[in-house]
């Protein structure tokens, strides 16, 4: 829950960021893969909120496993976006980041959904058992 409150500061600086940006001669729709960063990142973070409950009352088994590295990765790529997102961006690391920024909203909404799609395979498959 500290993460997501974190998360509206976050858009507040990353606005700020995008106007400054605009300032130095780029277009609106330049600066725009800040937002989507901040939205992918949130969205991961909000899933990640709710998938530490359901793992906690997993039972152990393999499919049980196999959730919580695709999980681990997740907050680990989280973590990566949201360190990106608070770095100052200057005109000589703009097109660095911008890449790095990119690169990385673009695997952890994979990731996200990679992990959602097993949990909703593990409903329908019926491999996922609970802790009492």
């Amino acid at each position: 829950m500290q993460s997501l409150r974190f998360e509206s500061k976050l858009y507040a600086s990353v606005k700020e960021k995008m106007e400054e940006m605009q300032q130095h001669n780029m277009s609106w729709i330049e600066v725009q893969f800040l937002k989507k960063a901040v939205d992918i990142l949130c969205q991961c973070r909000q899933t990640l909120m709710y998938t530490y409950v359901f793992a906690y009352y997993l039972r152990k088994n393999n499919q049980s496993v196999i959730f919580e590295d695709n999980q681990r990765d997740l907050e680990s790529a989280t973590e990566t976006l949201s360190e990106y997102l608070e770095r100052d961006i200057t005109s000589e690391n703009l097109a660095d980041i911008k890449q790095k920024v990119q690169d990385k909203y673009r695997y952890c909404d994979s990731r996200r959904k990679v992990l959602l799609e097993h949990v909703h395979e593990g409903y329908e498959k019926d491999c996922w058992d609970y802790t009492e």
